[in-house]
């Protein structure tokens, strides 16, 4: 009976020994698999840097200029991550209000609402042929692109 116990006593340990093995090989993993959010340029762009003011106009609609060239976004729907991302951290509004004030800018003043894509490699594309084009991806994308640059990471550390 005693070794029972003590085969009994230690089935914790093991679950817990093996489930501190499954973190350790799954950590590294987790940690590739944490991409962050770029603001990409074409590598031919006349843009060097854009703070996170003239980023937040810009994608709002309006009128952002760098080195004299009035630039223009797109916007990236290519993944439910990257949009929650884009609302929460570059407009810093929910998606109903960012709609609305879209909306209310072509209604009031003609502006066309920016170009959306649902497909990334056609975003990427679009971006590397206008140098005065600006959009996000995840940063692992941009670094795969040699026509792109990436000018800022966007998000929270």
């Amino acid at each position: 009976m005693e070794r029972r116990a003590a085969v009994t006593a230690n089935r914790p340990m093991c679950r817990f020994a093996a489930l501190v093995a499954v973190l350790l090989l799954c950590g590294p993993r987790t940690a590739l698999a944490a991409d962050r959010l770029v603001l990409v340029v074409s590598a031919n762009a006349p843009v060097t840097a854009l703070n996170s003011l003239e980023v937040q106009k810009l994608f709002l609609g309006l009128t952002v200029a760098s080195n004299g060239v009035d630039l223009h976004p797109l916007l990236n729907e290519s993944d439910e991550a990257i949009r929650q991302l884009f609302y929460q951290d570059v407009v810093s509004m929910s998606e109903p209000v960012y709609e609305r004030r879209l909306l209310a800018l072509t209604l009031q003043q003609g502006r066309t609402a920016p170009p959306v894509y649902r497909d990334s490699r056609a975003l990427l594309n679009a971006v590397a042929a206008d140098g005065h084009a600006i959009s996000y991806v995840w940063a692992s994308e941009a670094a795969r692109d040699g026509r792109v640059r990436i000018l800022k990471f966007l998000g929270r550390e």
